[in-house]
């Protein structure tokens, strides 16, 4: 098999990155940061009730259309599918004892003096601990339609949401080293790990409306949910050089007498219900801005990993209704 037919660029499982400094990292680990909802936070507060004394309390009436953007925080239920862990659809022993990039993995690990003599050859290469992931805050984009019965606080809607998740973590080779010297830093080999998805949400609800004294309106949603994810990448860093480990092998080591499968998609539908509320107020020629909480209680499509979860998501909501759509 040439380097052509290993590389990611196709459907082979190998190397997709390389550092050339010595402890440049190609996944990065580090927990979210919350900027952005201490930005929510901060427009949660804001004194909205001037705005509605200027504006007034028109409302929404009818089919409106709306357009919503936040932060996503899925469970770390799911996170863990990515870890290569042998239960896992993705493998990392797969890759570490593959004639194709076992020998690889333990010369590069052998040059940097990150495994001992007793570590002989590359299926000696054993994991000393599976790492718990997360998944990182991401960012969420939506578009939808709403319809606010005539004379009643009532009405339903209908939103899709778009994120891109990136799982990230650690795991723990065995170094091999002399215990006579063996110390925290040198008992292991640290190896990033790092997933990334693509997650649809399509909520269908009712929602209840309720008019504060103030001019504000108070929001409650409720309802059913269907998702889609997408596996993108599942990959792990040994030694500075990052490695697939998305399984397009069907199953097997990767070896040079082995041609390259088909991929395979992993992902798929998954279902749920959802619950929101929000506190917003009308502006003028028909447009209402909100913003507000929705909690996911659902399961997704991920091989082992589907059971249900509870997912956050924080945001800001535009609903426009200052046009007729069947004019």
């Amino acid at each position: 098999m040439n380097d052509k037919d290993r590389d990611r660029s196709g459907d082979g499982a190998g190397p997709v990155a390389h550092t050339d400094k010595e402890g440049d990292t190609n996944i990065e680990v580090r927990r979210p940061r919350f900027g952005v909802c201490f930005l929510l936070s901060f427009l949660l507060a804001f004194p909205c009730a001037g705005f509605s004394k200027v504006y007034g309390e028109g409302g929404l009436r009818g089919l409106s259309l709306t357009v919503d953007a936040g932060v996503f925080k899925a469970s770390s239920k799911q996170a863990n599918f990515y870890n290569g862990n042998p239960a896992n659809a993705n493998t990392l022993e797969r890759i570490l004892h593959s004639e194709t990039f076992g020998n690889n993995i333990w010369n590069n690990l052998t040059n940097q003096n990150l495994i001992g003599s007793s570590v002989a050859n590359y299926h000696q290469l054993t994991v000393a601990e599976y790492g718990d992931m997360y998944y990182r805050l991401a960012f969420q984009l939506g578009i939808g339609f709403r319809y606010d019965f005539y004379g009643s606080d009532f009405g339903w809607l209908m939103r899709f949401d778009y994120a891109k998740l990136h799982a990230i973590g650690m795991v723990l080779l065995n170094s091999g080293h002399a215990t006579s010297y063996l110390t925290n830093q040198n008992a292991y080999v640290d190896c990033p790990v790092s997933g990334t998805e693509e997650r649809i949400y399509i909520d269908l609800g009712l929602l209840r409306k309720f008019r504060l004294p103030n001019g504000l309106d108070l929001e409650f949603a409720l309802g059913g949910n269907v998702n889609n994810t997408k596996v993108e990448s599942s990959d792990i860093e040994i030694g500075g050089a990052v490695y697939s480990i998305l399984d397009i092998w069907g199953g097997q080591s990767p070896s040079s007498y082995v041609g390259s499968y088909e991929y395979v998609n992993q992902g798929g539908i998954g279902y749920g219900a959802f619950a929101s509320v929000s506190i917003g107020f009308a502006l003028p020629a028909g447009t209402a801005l909100s913003v507000g909480y929705t909690l996911h209680y659902n399961k997704v499509n991920l091989l082992g990993y589907d059971a249900f979860a509870f997912h956050h998501a924080f945001g800001i909501n535009v609903a426009l209704n200052n046009f007729n759509f069947f004019d």
